[in-house]
């Protein structure tokens, strides 16, 4: 099993947003799904990527 686990700081370079926006969401319970393991977020690479991919919007 190979699962890549990203912290916050990692996770908000990629979505560009801040650390402060990830926080926020976790709060509202809007964003990427994540983990807390042991009092430590941490992100799955692959739900990062799906939760970019499910905010694509069509233009038609």
């Amino acid at each position: 099993m190979d699962i890549k686990l990203i912290k916050p700081k990692e996770a908000a370079q990629i979505l560009m947003c801040s650390e402060r926006t990830l926080e926020a969401w976790r709060r509202e319970e809007k964003g990427p799904c994540y983990y807390k393991i042991e009092g430590k977020i941490l992100y799955k690479a692959e739900d990062i990527l799906s939760f970019i991919e499910e905010s694509k919007v069509s233009i038609q």
